[in-house]
């Protein structure tokens, strides 16, 4: 009985100096609780995952997908132990994800929509009176063929949360001599001296393009934006290693403007897109 009663005011003592005591809600003390910064994630259809970042909690997260046709999500943790939660867009739409904390008890219900895919062009240097640096284009993968054009917050140092205008794109070839050019025609309101504008008439602006790494950036278009440059240029192209190089210049023909910049993957503000 003394033997018994010695044990349990020494665990009692090991305990209350190391923190091992159980919390109100049965939970240990070295695991926080569960929660996320947002409860709202738009996700494109296409290669390219969303994730949620898991950054309390225990880490050992189970998922229940309302409507499993429109996303697939799976828990994902790297070498450096950094836990998410990875979002893919099987069908355009809206359903909700709950994450449960299998230790801690916690859920959270996230909203997620997928919208169209699309890829981003953001504008490095440019003479252009339009399409001036530091714009960012966003060439959406729908049947109008939608672009978007934002500007910068430089007080935010981020883009805008709307767009300053919008317009349509086409990519098209054009043979030139013996050479096939690839072009981006830009449909965009502009006023009468050529700038860029809200509520004036479309005009169409035709640019040659070229490429630091041409195999990859036409097949990043090609994956991203549904364009068969197999068709346009009836060149056939093989499939390449993820794009390294993506560097855009337009050109207008019979002009000294050039515009150049890089396609990127970057995520269109939210609610933006249906």
């Amino acid at each position: 009985m003394k033997a018994r009663f010695l044990l349990g005011a020494l665990l009692l003592l090991v305990c209350s100096l190391t923190g091992c005591s159980d919390d109100e809600n049965g939970n240990t003390p070295d695991v926080t609780p569960f929660s996320l910064e947002k409860t709202y994630y738009e996700v494109r259809l296409g290669p390219l995952s969303t994730h949620i970042n898991i950054t309390n909690g225990s880490g050992d997260i189970s998922l229940a997908i309302a409507n499993e046709a429109i996303i697939e999500a799976a828990r994902v943790q790297n070498e450096g132990e950094d836990v998410f939660v990875s979002l893919y867009g099987k069908r355009k739409g809206n359903t909700t994800l709950t994450l449960t904390d299998n230790v801690t008890g916690d859920k959270e219900t996230v909203e997620v929509k997928v919208t169209d895919c699309y890829l981003a062009y953001g504008i490095a240097g440019s003479n252009h009176p339009a399409l001036a640096s530091n714009l960012m284009l966003y060439l959406v993968n729908n049947e109008a063929r939608d672009c978007y054009f934002f500007t910068m917050d430089y007080m935010e140092h981020q883009l805008n949360n709307t767009p300053f205008a919008k317009g349509t794109y086409e990519f098209f070839v054009r043979q030139e001599g013996e050479k096939k050019t690839p072009y981006l025609r830009l449909n965009y309101p502009a006023d009468e001296s050529g700038n860029l504008a809200q509520d004036a008439p479309m005009e169409a602006h035709d640019f040659a393009l070229s490429f630091n790494d041409s195999q990859r950036v036409l097949e990043i278009i090609r994956t991203y934006l549904d364009v068969d440059w197999e068709e346009l240029i009836s060149n056939p192209m093989t499939r390449d290693l993820p794009p390294v190089d993506l560097t855009m210049k337009m050109t207008v023909p019979g002009t000294d403007y050039e515009i150049t910049g890089a396609l990127a993957t970057a995520p269109i503000p939210e609610g933006i897109l249906d």
